[in-house]
Parts: structure tokens; sequence; C-alpha cells
């Protein structure tokens, strides 16, 4: 029941103390091949240290740190993964020559051909929605070309993991959908990597597969996500959002229109048959791949919409789980939030 994806960077025991006392630590954390990452917190929770370590530019002052299997927490092995990942910050720098040239530079300084040049950055540039930008100066770029510009910048290098530090923030609301759309693209199902960070708890479960919070340094929250978006419907059964034709979940919530739904995995219960409780939500699913993660078994259901489930190794064994088995998840409307 392994997972059947390949771990590409993984922490261990990792604690980092900044020069003024700041202190992050990170137990324990896996970023997978072909996945997105949200890393979410308020202002000074660590993001930015988090992502300067993934990058490999900042070192933890304790702890392990693995790349495709390898620690890289020596010169040799950081120089070496340096090259397969890249970072994108918030603020990004262009070069002052033309967008063109920004996005090959990094291709020229690793002494690929021209013809690979051309055809790399026109592809990465086509990748952010900047084809005919190639001949304007960068200085002449609004706020969202420029970050699109630099992710560009990022792509032309065919990264393993992709690092983005609020790509989204004081960008207009077109750009930020198409840096989205570009996020949600850039994953390949057994290649790039992404992980970015926001103050948006809709966007960070929106467009990942994993969300990572941060508190005060401290990791509170990690894992597989149950994201769902419906509308919203108020009627004599109270209130549901209806995620997909004939299905409905119950809510708590006032909220109208188009809404974002996340269930956390521990919330849901499963069984063989159904069970008495005054959950509101009880759907009946088939068990379609279960995993191994830590003291947990992750199981995905088929409900007619995947779901994500967490249920203890014990009542795995107990009740005898195998995948195609026909069970019933049941979770409380409290468990539902609702964006």
């Amino acid at each position: 029941m392994a997972s059947n994806r390949s771990p590409l960077l993984s922490i261990s025991g990792l604690k980092f103390r900044s020069d003024n006392g700041f202190i992050l630590e990170i137990p324990r954390l896996t970023l997978c091949e072909g996945r997105s990452y949200a890393i979410t917190g308020a202002n000074g929770a660590g993001k930015t240290t988090l992502l300067r370590i993934l990058a490999l530019l900042t070192a933890p002052s304790s702890g392990s740190v693995y790349f495709e299997g390898n620690q890289v927490l020596d010169p040799r092995g950081t120089e070496s993964a340096r090259r397969r990942i890249t970072l994108v910050m918030q603020d990004a720098y262009l070069f002052r020559t033309s967008v063109y040239d920004n996005v090959a530079c990094g291709l020229r300084l690793r002494g690929i051909s021209l013809n690979e040049i051309e055809r790399k950055t026109e592809a990465a540039l086509a990748a952010v929605g900047l084809s005919n930008f190639g001949g304007r100066k960068a200085q002449q770029l609004s706020r969202g070309e420029t970050q699109r510009a630099a992710i560009a910048r990022a792509l032309v290098l065919e990264p393993r993991l992709l690092l983005l530090d609020e790509p989204t923030a004081s960008v207009d609301s077109e750009n930020v959908g198409i840096i989205e759309d570009i996020i949600k693209n850039t994953i390949t199902p057994e290649g790039t990597a992404v992980v970015f960070s926001t103050h948006q708890v809709d966007q960070a479960y929106n467009l990942s597969d994993e969300v990572v919070t941060l508190k005060d340094g401290v990791m509170l929250e990690t894992g597989p996500t149950n994201l769902f978006e419906g509308v919203v419907v108020s009627d004599g059964d109270g209130t549901r959002v209806r995620v997909a034709p004939g299905m409905y979940i119950q809510v708590l919530s006032d909220r109208e229109g188009t809404v974002h739904l996340r269930i956390p995995p521990e919330d849901i219960i499963i069984s063989r048959s159904p069970i008495e409780s005054s959950a509101r939500n009880s759907f009946q699913g088939t068990i379609t791949s279960a995993s191994v993660e830590g003291d947990r078994i992750r199981l995905q259901i088929d409900i007619g919409q995947s779901l994500v489930v967490a249920i203890t190794k014990q009542s795995f064994a107990d009740m005898q789980l195998t995948v195609q088995d026909t069970v019933f998840a049941t979770f409380k409307t409290s468990s539902v939030k609702v964006y």
C-alpha cells in the first residue's frame, strides 16, 4: 500500500533559528513529484523562511533535508540539487533588458545551444501568456506581468521543484487568475512539484493537493485535503451545497452563491454499513486506493467525488478493509469548513 507518488524532497527534525530569535520547526514534511502544496499562515509565521530552506538557500540549524533520495546539506549535494529547484520571490527582480533575455539568461549560463534556448524560451513565455512580450523592455511590464515573466524565467529551466513566494500578492485580478492557472498547469504527473505561499486560505485549498499551515514558526497542519466547489442551496433541509448533480453536502454557514468546502480527512468516519449518528452527511462509496502515512492509513473513496479519509491502522485492520470495498463515509456539518 505504498504511495504512488515518488518523494522528491523530504525534511525530518528540522529546526531553524534566526539571529533575531525566530525559530522555525518542521518535524516532518515530504514533497512528492506531480503534486502541489500551499504554505499558509500570518505574516511572520515562517512561510518565506521555509521556502528558502526548501530552495536550499538557507541552511537549517539542525535536521535533515533529502532531495531525490540524497542528503543535500553538504556543499556538493546542495549545488547539484539547486540546479533542479527554482524559487520566485514575491517582488521578483528583472534585469534591465528585454523580457526574452530575462527568461533566456539561465539557459545561456548553462551553455545551452542557441536553437534550444529559443525553443525553450518561447515555450516558457507561452506557458505564462507572454508570447508577444519577448521584445519588450522588462521595466515596461506591469507588476502582474513582471511576476509572470519571473515565473517563465524559472519554468524555462525545467525544475523538478518550483517554489513561489506569495505569487499573487499585490497583483490585479486578471493576473491573479492567470498565475493561478500557471500553478495548476505546471504540475505534471511524474515531474514538477509546486509549492506556493499565500495569505488566502481559500486559494490555498482551491489550488493545492496539500496545505501546510504555520503559526509562529510551528507547523500546525499538513496533509491531503478534501476540497469541493459548489453552490449554496437553502431550503427546508437546511443549508446545503450542491457539489455535483444530485450530490449535496450539509453545512453550517450563512454564505450565499458559490463557495469552497474543506473537510478534514481525520473528521470522516468509515463504516461497513450505515451508522446511527447525528451527523447529517453520509455517502456510500468505493475505496479506490490506500496508503500508509505515519501512524494512519489514507484512503481514497469514490462517492461520486474523490474523498480522502484518514483512519488509524488499528481501525483499518479491525474492519479488514481493502481496495474496491464498499463503505460509508460519515461526517458532521460542523466538520465542513466553508470559504
